[in-house]
């Protein structure tokens, strides 16, 4: 996941904009209790995202409690009790952090590779605690991740072929309970890595064109130019099919909790960031200079 998943402000009331705030604190201390400070500081909204959907099945919601962090070490501050969709959300971020950093080391040059190997490094600890812990997901990030260096390699032009490669990548994140709800989070997932990995694409259509990189918008359209106006129509109808996929399958989990909260970050959220990257409008964060305030 890149960034692009997060709510809109101004449409959340202030208890859903609180909880939110509190449940990306508490992932952030689930991360540190169970793999130390260098996961936290890869912390993002997709997997708040994540987290809340883990837990949406629960009909609770425990009180905030208040903690510290290196971040605020002065006064406490308001978030989520650790509970399992925390802890598997934690477990997650670190297996997705990891094999993206390992896909950077594969992709990258000079500085940019260096800097990937030396934090390959630097987590192989924290993702072997985090493989054990989830090693059948593992097992699919890899092999998603092998199948799309493939595709990278053979400079593919196929982007539903690219994205369905890094869609497994999501999709593998879903615990396995062998019942209807982890075969609708599953479509959900998969479609949420598609509809991401396209917008990146999207995204860095000037940057990959600079640099010669590896982008399936650009071979499959045969771009000259970084120019996405006269594709903007067919990129943004196959956007919206992985979008309309992730809005009935969020309709069939008959969520319990946060779901005014996560329905507004898939009916509002992300169409938004959809068009916002499509007329070349979006902003990192929604144009905050770092994470950790909406």
């Amino acid at each position: 996941m890149f960034g692009f998943i997060r709510p809109v402000k101004p449409e959340l009331r202030v208890k859903e904009a609180d909880r939110f705030q509190q449940v990306y604190c508490g992932l952030c201390h689930a991360i540190r209790a169970r793999y130390g400070r260098f996961y936290t500081f890869f912390l993002s909204y997709d997997m708040t995202f994540f987290a809340l959907v883990a837990g949406c099945g629960e009909s609770d919601t425990a009180p905030p409690c208040m903690k510290r962090c290196d971040a605020h070490p002065v006064t406490r501050r308001p978030c989520a009790q650790a509970d399992a969709a925390l802890e598997t959300a934690a477990d997650v971020s670190v297996l997705l952090t990891y094999h993206k950093i390992r896909d950077s080391l594969a992709d990258e040059k000079g500085a940019k590779r260096a800097l990937a190997a030396v934090l390959c490094r630097l987590g192989k600890r924290g993702y072997e605690r985090a493989r054990a812990r989830l090693p059948e997901a593992d097992a699919e990030m890899v092999q998603a991740l092998a199948d799309l260096q493939t595709l990278e390699r053979e400079k593919c032009a196929s982007m539903d072929r690219a994205a369905d490669a890094s869609a497994r990548m999501t999709e593998a994140v879903v615990p396995r309970t062998g019942d209807a709800r982890e075969r609708v989070l599953r479509q959900m997932f998969y479609h949420i890595g598609r509809w991401v990995y396209l917008l990146d694409a999207a995204q860095d259509v000037k940057e990959d064109m600079e640099q010669d990189n590896y982008n399936p918008v650009v071979l499959r359209y045969r771009l000259r130019t970084p120019d996405i106006t006269e594709i903007k129509q067919p990129l943004e109808r196959t956007l919206e099919r992985s979008l309309a996929d992730i809005c009935m399958a969020f309709d069939l989990l008959d969520a319990k909790r946060d779901a005014d909260l996560i329905r507004n970050i898939i009916f509002l959220g992300m169409p938004l960031a959809t068009r916002q990257v499509l007329d070349g409008t979006y902003q990192t964060n929604g144009g905050w200079g770092r994470h950790g305030s909406l």
